[in-house]
């Protein structure tokens, strides 16, 4: 009888560091048994910068995931964010011989392969691959092209890479926990497999994770990514604007609150009433006008949404996708009337808030969206792991750190 598999995503955060167990039955279905999450530190604009600090919490929320679960945890699929992480389409082709005019399987792995090989500078490591449709002589995509008759044949694969040593940060990280990697997963990458639907993909979709120090994208036109990267900026830095905007003196605690609770991304930048956030000790109580207030998170997330947007090709941007947010930053009031002007009027999808308290599930929480995706792409990906053109490429990652299997 077959048995249930356990897979585990690992997301080291700037704000919290999470660690998510999903039970894979016989049948497919895919279901969280546990989630361990700690406060993130020594992780700055999603990149570690102090391997200590941020390996204790790795250890905790590790620790917190085998407790809730009640499974010895191993083995984990790892995001992985930054700057320098880019996404590239790369066009294979393939031209039929003179004396051929049927598709045959050869001649569909052939273009793939030609779109899987881009041409990296020795300091950069491909992270992800997605592969696209078949396009017969410049004709409408297809999944499927074997047996259609044709001359050329042209299949596109977006490719997300980054620069080694970085992304090595991470993976030694993990590994001296120790915990082994699996593989790395660009975070929007996961995001997608749980915030956006087949059918989403299809229509055109735009995915944009706000979190606490970094903005992720990715962006899909009939089922294929088209674009993707990330923005080294976040909620953090809206905190640090009001800070160092404001004229009294505001903590970054302060600032926080007065974002969630009282700020308005579209809202009247000519309010004269106060906001005002009260100290538990009733000391540093802090007045900001909300006008000021929300002239100032409009600004730091109008900055974000404006690198996106110059980031995604033109004809999408005329298209009528549809825009989707997700990650902590993704509740800011007003964020989806602001989404909306910067993007010509497109439809966004904005989370709806949170009941108060902690009864709620995770799965309706997008500041949980990238880690309970990693499980839905080690679902989707686990059969291929056993490819010799993918396992090989891991494996020479590994060979490259000097880091071979224990």
């Amino acid at each position: 009888m077959a048995q249930s598999k356990i897979l585990v995503g690992l997301e080291i955060g700037t704000t919290k560091t999470c660690m998510v167990v999903g039970e894979i039955r016989p049948d497919a279905t895919a279901t969280i048994i546990g989630i361990g999450e700690a406060k993130s530190a020594g992780v700055r604009k999603g990149e570690i910068v102090d391997p200590s600090m941020a390996r204790q919490c790795v250890c905790d929320a590790w620790q917190l995931a085998q407790d809730h679960a009640d499974v010895d945890i191993l083995n984990v699929y790892l995001s992985v964010t930054g700057e320098h992480i880019v996404g590239e389409t790369n066009v294979g082709t393939f031209r039929l011989r003179d004396d051929e005019d049927i598709i045959e399987d050869e001649h569909a792995d052939a273009a793939k392969e030609k779109a899987e090989k881009l041409e990296l500078s020795t300091d950069r490591f491909c992270v992800n691959r997605e592969l696209g449709g078949f396009s017969i002589d410049g004709g409408e995509p297809t999944r499927h092209p074997t047996g259609l008759t044709g001359r050329t044949l042209d299949v596109n694969c977006h490719i997300m890479h980054g620069i080694r040593t970085r992304l090595q940060n991470s993976l030694l990280c993990v590994r001296q926990v120790p915990l082994e990697v699996e593989d790395l997963v660009f975070a929007p990458l996961a995001t997608a497999q749980m915030v956006l639907t087949r059918q989403q993909k299809d229509s055109g979709a735009l995915l944009i994770d706000i979190g606490g120090g970094t903005t992720d994208f990715i962006c899909y036109k009939g089922g294929d990514v088209v674009a993707s990267g990330c923005i080294p900026m976040g909620g953090n830095n809206i905190n640090q604007e009001i800070v160092r905007l404001t004229e009294q003196r505001v903590s970054l605690t302060a600032a926080e609150v007065l974002k969630r609770t009282e700020g308005n991304a579209f809202g009247d930048i000519k309010d004269h009433s106060l906001a005002q956030y009260k100290s538990e000790l009733g000391m540093h109580d802090v007045s900001i006008e909300r006008g000021q207030l929300n002239r100032i998170i409009r600004n730091s997330l109008a900055t974000m949404l404006l690198q996106v947007r110059d980031r995604i090709p033109s004809e999408m941007l005329k298209s009528g996708m549809g825009i989707y947010l997700s990650g902590g930053t993704s509740f800011m009031r007003g964020l989806d009337g602001l989404c909306r002007y910067i993007f010509g009027g497109m439809p966004v999808h904005q989370p709806a808030p949170l009941p108060p308290g902690h009864n709620h599930s995770y799965l309706a929480d997008p500041r949980y969206c990238t880690a309970i995706g990693l499980i839905r792409f080690a679902q989707r990906y686990d059969e291929d792991a056993l490819n010799p053109r993918r396992g090989g490429s891991w494996s020479r990652f590994l060979k490259f750190l000097g880091i071979g299997g224990r």
